[in-house]
């Protein structure tokens, strides 16, 4: 049986995590490995005695797949990722956890999720399954960035040895031979039509030419493209979208690199150069779900009816939403990976249209664990609120927080929702719960400013939740939540949102600072926010103590 060498995290001395990697790879990738026909093998697990060093390296490079577990960005991982980029142009699978996000050196390249619920285990190791198949069947096309800078690589650095040199020769020979027998032949059939001597010289090839057209294809795919973007932002919008405009005109872009194109243009808040980036990619690759997924992201964001309502025809059809007897509904037509963020995306078509019934349609037409899901669950909660059935609503909140108690997008929702219902200290607690699901998402700490500057209440220094406070006054308790979303190095979106959360809510001055790169002075309680640091460090401290338990 081919092999199929699992890289992925042990958990080191945490034995929680140790068990937790351990069932994932029993559970789910060595069954997805046999299942595609491949027996999966673990260093710690299957090593051979000797050095585990030398092992893994020798499994890198011999083995038939590799199947690399990105969870946690754990550095051993990454660097045996590394050396098997090196060693190989394709047949590496990258997996991680659902929970967590691809650093970014690898986020162009596709990377199958998992969840180690119960009820979606199944889907998980099918879904792996099938990917494996076709790395082993398209191991020609690259799957990492090494072999996309470096196309003169070999495919597999074993192709290198003297073995592999002499069958190149062989190959080259036979070929040569064949293509002089061709030659011979045309020659003669020449001779018949025009008997007179041909005189035969063959024309003069610009060696330098031809190599200075190889180097410039280089230069306007993967990872040199990429490259000339980024050093062109640093020098200004101006700069960035002139290098684009001459990156879009290289007819040898491949899906990743259109993929990046739109995270750089999304950093640098260019909607409309991103919608036309995802329109150039769609002419070119048609049948990708990916590009799908992209492209509708971008229409969704555009101010224009008409561009919105061409994303939203796109999902339908490729989801196979179809109108039957007078209803919408959910008709599975073929595999779709990004199941779950396409109808999430073409929820919120129907939702900022008014269309909240057509959302209720769907999910109850939805399978089971796809309808369980906590994303569509809030989906729906959402929707039947703003119809006004506001049990049902309440219900389906909490069916959603219960089933991911740290998705902070479903608790930030059920804020809006208590917001809804004028249970305003109830809203506030929600929307802090939301920062503490995901303190490092700075978009949480606004929407809690937003609800200090909307509704003047706020957390006080006895821990109680009061208010309402003075309209003028409300800015003094939010300032200081805007400026924690904007540590480190905010995007120009977070920028911008928190400019105009500042200017509506009165505090032009504050606003003017973080427009113009400065910090806002002046005279803020810092009450809520400190709250919220408190409680941060205290469930990391819980979370340690655990660990070392």
């Amino acid at each position: 049986m081919k092999k199929c060498f699992v890289i992925m995290p042990y958990g080191g001395d945490d034995e929680i995590k140790q068990r937790r990697f351990k069932g994932v790879f029993e559970s789910i990738i060595s069954p997805a490995a046999r299942m595609a026909g491949y027996e999966p093998k673990r260093s710690d697990i299957a090593g051979e005695p000797g050095s585990i060093t030398q092992d893994i390296v020798r499994d890198l490079a011999n083995s038939d797949i590799v199947v690399a577990d990105l969870t946690d960005a754990n550095p051993n991982v990454f660097y045996e990722l590394g050396v098997r980029h090196a060693f190989m142009k394709g047949s590496t699978v990258h997996i991680i956890d659902q929970a967590h996000q691809l650093p970014f050196d690898v986020r162009g390249y596709r990377a199958i999720e998992y969840s180690t619920d119960l009820g979606q285990v199944s889907e998980a190791v099918a879904r792996i399954a099938e990917q494996i198949k076709k790395r082993q069947t398209q191991s020609a096309h690259s799957d990492n960035p090494v072999h996309d800078a470096l196309p003169e690589l070999p495919r597999n650095f074993m192709d290198t040895g003297d073995s592999a040199l002499r069958e190149q020769l062989r190959s080259l020979q036979a070929t040569n031979q064949q293509l002089q027998e061709a030659n011979d032949r045309l020659s003669e059939r020449l001779s018949k039509i025009d008997p007179e001597p041909i005189e035969k010289k063959s024309p003069e090839v610009d060696v330098d030419a031809l190599l200075d057209k190889a180097y410039e294809v280089m230069k306007s795919t993967g990872q040199y493209a990429v490259l000339s973007l980024r050093q062109a932002m640093q020098k200004g919008p101006e700069a960035f979208v002139k290098e684009l405009r001459a990156v879009l005109k290289s007819p040898y872009l491949v899906e990743n690199d259109f993929l990046e194109m739109v995270i750089l243009c999304k950093e640098a808040g260019l909607d409309g150069h991103r919608r036309a980036v995802m329109e150039l990619a769609w002419r070119r690759f048609p049948h990708s779900d990916r590009l799908l997924i992209t492209f509708a992201d971008a229409l969704d964001d555009s101010p224009n009816e008409d561009d919105r309502n061409r994303g939203r025809v796109m999902l339908e059809k490729r989801l196979g939403i179809e109108y039957t007897d007078g209803t919408l509904r959910y008709s599975r037509t073929r595999p779709f990976e990004e199941f779950i963020e396409a109808v999430l995306l073409l929820f919120n078509y129907y939702n900022r249209s008014g269309k909240l019934d057509w959302i209720l349609s769907v999910v109850e037409s939805l399978p089971g664990p796809q309808a369980g899901d906590p994303a569509i669950l809030r989906n729906k909660a959402r929707a039947l609120g703003k119809l006004g059935r506001v049990p049902e609503a309440e219900e389906a909140f909490l069916q959603a927080v219960k089933a991911d108690p740290t998705d902070d997008v479903s608790i930030s929702w059920y804020g809006d929702f208590l917001d809804d219902q004028g249970k305003y200290p109830g809203a506030y607690e929600q929307l802090e719960e939301s920062v503490l699901a995901d303190p490092e998402d700075g978009k949480n700490f606004i929407q809690l400013a937003i609800q200090i500057l909307n509704r003047g209440y706020h957390r006080s220094a006895d821990g109680q939740i009061r208010g309402p406070i003075d309209r003028h006054a409300r800015a003094r308790f939010a300032v200081p939540l805007v400026m924690k979303a904007l540590e480190g190095q905010p995007s120009a979106p977070l920028i911008q949102e928190a400019v105009r959360v500042l200017v509506r809510g009165g505090a032009l001055a504050e606003a003017q600072a973080i427009a113009s790169g400065q910090r806002p002075e002046g005279s803020f309680n810092t009450g809520p926010l400190d709250y919220l640091l408190t409680r941060i460090e205290q469930r990391k401290a819980r979370v340690e103590g655990m660990h070392a338990a």
